[in-house]
């Protein structure tokens, strides 16, 4: 075919098409060019990486027309937030951080049944990509049996907890990246073990995480950015933090919210911990830590410690105290507060 007499969108040939329509979600392909004429419906139809993007409302004639989805994402509706949080791009950074608040007290997202009636085996039997800002059990479920094999990433938002049956015989080898929150603490062993291959993992539970039984021996090699939170009567120093850490090396990223028991508190010492993440994790380059202290360790600290924990590794360069709650960053301030009590590492330039 001679291209330069083409002169009209519709005759260029099959393969361009399909080149020019992978840039536009369902909802913009379908209101832009369906229904011209049957080779563009056909063309449209066997499209094999489709995705839908779903700001408030399903529209039903975008769902009877495509034959299945590759990815869907819903956007969190911003009403539903209700966070002073100041989230930064951070260079180098994963921007799935910023989709999600820290706490799952800023955030009231509900699921949807409108949405999640489109995700089943037979619409979503190539689905790859689902990023969802709440999650109903049973869908969250049928991912966990398996049921969505190809799913390399998959942000279900809040949840209700899941009762795993162990052992289990289902692993989500495909599976990269995950975002599940108030989950109980011993959900996490075992998505660890269901979901070997993560690179990415975002997990709260508001609740103790109990001792691994089944990973005692396991190295989660690809994981590279972490947020737990907000975990509960978490220790330090009788060495939880330590085995935590050990599990994943290679962390580029890490955020850990947590919690100090109410009794049996223990007088954190911040240079055990830089030791401790200087030799578990060693390529770390992002660091977020917070803990809600207890007893004698939310007594007010002088600006002179905070300069002292700040020089305890490369990363503590910011230091930030609000009442009980302690967080060292490397990477800027997170949260403002009128009665915060700050110090930030002097730049060396």
């Amino acid at each position: 075919m001679d291209y330069s007499t083409i002169t009209r969108l519709e005759d260029l040939p099959v393969e361009i098409l399909m080149e020019i329509f992978i840039y536009f979600p369902a909802d913009k392909l379908y209101f832009s060019f369906a229904q011209l004429n049957n080779r563009f419906n056909l063309i449209l139809k066997s499209l094999s990486n489709l995705a839908l993007v779903i700001n408030e409302h399903v529209d039903s004639s975008v769902l009877s027309f495509f034959y299945s989805f590759n990815k869907i994402l819903v956007k969190p509706d911003k009403l539903y937030i209700r966070c002073n949080c100041k989230f930064h791009s951070i260079n180098g950074g994963n921007y799935l951080y910023e989709i999600y608040p820290d706490s799952d007290n800023w955030w009231y997202p509900h699921y949807s049944e409108e949405i999640e009636n489109i995700i089943c085996s037979d619409i979503c039997s190539q689905l790859q990509t689902l990023v969802l800002p709440a999650t109903s059990l049973h869908l969250t479920q049928l991912i966990f049996c398996g049921k969505f094999s190809r799913l390399r990433i998959c942000h279900l938002g809040k949840c209700k907890p899941i009762i795993f049956p162990l052992p289990t015989t289902v692993h989500l080898h495909n599976l990269r990246q995950l975002t599940i929150r108030q989950q109980n603490g011993c959900a996490l062993e075992t998505i660890l073990l269901i979901c070997p291959s993560l690179v990415y993992l975002d997990f709260s539970c508001d609740d103790a995480i109990p001792s691994f039984v089944h990973t005692k021996n396991y190295c989660f090699s690809s994981m590279k950015y972490l947020r737990l939170g907000r975990l509960k009567k978490f220790f330090f120093h009788n060495g939880e933090f330590d085995f935590l850490l050990s599990l994943f090396p290679n962390l580029r990223q890490f955020y850990l919210i947590a919690d100090q028991p109410y009794v049996n508190v223990e007088t954190i010492e911040f240079r055990e911990i830089a030791l401790c993440l200087r030799h578990q994790c060693p390529l770390l380059k992002i660091l977020v830590l917070c803990i809600y202290m207890q007893g004698h360790m939310s007594f007010h600290r002088s600006i002179r410690s905070f300069k002292e924990i700040t020089q305890m590794h490369d990363l503590f360069n910011y230091v930030d105290k609000c009442q009980s709650r302690l967080i060292i960053s490397s990477h800027g301030f997170i949260q403002h507060h009128v009665r915060s009590c700050r110090y930030s590492r002097p730049s060396s330039k």
